[in-house]
């Protein structure tokens, strides 16, 4: 039985989406798979956007976007060690990832890897219009999943089946 993939990272965390995975594993006696992903794009976007005002020079703005994935990587050590400790409390396997990359191709990269069924992730609370101007990692994700995921925002929990579509 494969595994379900938990997937946290800075921007999109919320404790409904723990709730939900530890939930569906617990069910279906599956392992789940914690995976932090250390987005470098979020990252790139803060330094690039410090240096183009000139709040700071190059060499001080790359340090900072290095203390920043430091710090990150560091808080999602610790967000998955307390996932792990609530699966355990639940007799639930779980096993814990690190990554740093882009969120959706590092995603579609465990879930190949790792032969994921299914994902649950988080959706940073935005409008819609902000979504279609901007761009979405969550919808891209969706678009591109070899997997069912199930996308949890503050207000409600969205079940899309393969190729991005809705159940």
């Amino acid at each position: 039985m494969g595994y379900l993939m938990l997937v946290l990272s800075p921007t999109r965390h919320n404790e409904k989406s723990v709730d939900l995975a530890l939930s569906l594993v617990q069910r279906s006696k599956r392992p789940l798979l914690a995976v932090f992903i250390v987005d470098t794009r979020v990252t790139d976007a803060i330094s690039e956007r410090i240096i183009d005002i000139g709040f700071l020079g190059d060499t001080v703005s790359e340090q900072l976007a290095e203390a920043i994935l430091k710090d990150y990587e560091a808080r999602g050590r610790r967000e998955l060690e307390e996932v792990k400790a609530r699966a355990e409390k639940l007799g639930i396997e779980c096993e814990l990832l690190v990554r740093k990359g882009d969120f959706v191709e590092e995603c579609l990269k465990v879930a190949k890897e790792r032969q994921v069924e299914d994902m649950v992730v988080s959706r940073a609370e935005r409008s819609n219009l902000s979504r279609k101007l901007l761009g979405s990692a969550v919808n891209e994700l969706l678009e591109k999943a070899p997997c069912p995921v199930m996308v949890v925002s503050h207000s409600k929990v969205e079940n899309h089946s393969e190729n991005g579509g809705v159940d």
